[in-house]
């Protein structure tokens, strides 16, 4: 008998999930570089997680919902920051900047992943994301960031402005650096330019740096000096990638 759509689908994701897992130098990573808005010098990048192109995991958000579905997050979490970490590992001057999923919160990193970890945590400096879904009942995010903290990481509030309920709680987390996605911040919408205004607040209140993402062109580069911006992303800055020759 022939298995249900849904189900050989599901196992087709099981299947390519486990793989990463087994060899997760296949997760990429690609790494989108971050830069002084000032002078333009190359400050550090943001590493997100993929699986092979042309399959249902192809894309970090396919990955993610494909590994949430299964229970696989915390695995393929971890196996993601180690493997961020070696890549930077011979660039120690710049940042490395990763998303750890609420899920993973408070968990105990594999043993066979520890050597990687201890290395980035005492020769890398690193900035976990945080973000909306962080926010959300029933995620230990005090813990959490304290946790991260004591790894001696640097917090980044990212993609909140739409969330009053993140919004609500973030300056509790004290964000060294607080994300402005261009992309919005530029809408006509009173939310969203309320929601700004509450990032800038939030900022303000921690000494946080402001990051402008979506920095996609030169015009781009002006409007995100305009909301303040020290640090800036896009793809006027480079496209998410391989890392370039050391």
């Amino acid at each position: 008998m022939s298995l249900g759509p849904d189900v050989a689908q599901t196992r087709r994701i099981r299947e390519q999930i486990e793989s990463l897992l087994r060899e997760p130098r296949r997760l990429g990573p690609d790494f989108a570089p971050i830069h002084s808005l000032s002078d333009g010098a190359l400050v550090g990048y943001k590493a997100t997680g993929r699986g092979a192109e042309g399959t249902a995991v192809g894309d970090t958000l396919s990955l993610l919902a494909g590994a949430r579905s299964l229970g696989l997050v915390e695995r393929l979490d971890w196996a993601f920051r180690a493997l961020a970490i070696e890549n930077m590992l011979s660039r120690p001057a710049l940042e490395l900047h990763v998303t750890p999923e609420p899920e993973t919160y408070l968990t105990p990193c594999p043993p066979r992943l520890a050597g990687a970890i201890s290395r980035g945590n005492r020769d890398l400096r690193i900035a976990a994301e945080i973000h909306e879904d962080a926010f959300a009942p029933g995620i230990s995010l005090a813990a959490g960031v304290a946790e991260i903290r004591s790894w001696g990481w640097k917090i980044v509030l990212a993609d909140v402005a739409d969330d009053d309920r993140a919004l609500s709680g973030a300056a509790a987390i004290k964000p060294d650096v607080v994300q402005i996605d261009l992309r919005r911040a530029g809408r006509a919408d009173s939310d969203e330019h309320h929601g700004v205004q509450r990032l800038h607040a939030i900022a303000e209140q921690s000494g946080a740096a402001i990051m402008a993402v979506g920095v996609d062109s030169p015009n781009a580069r002006e409007r995100a000096a305009s909301v303040g911006a020290t640090l800036a992303r896009g793809d006027d800055f480079g496209f998410p990638g391989a890392l370039p020759e050391a």
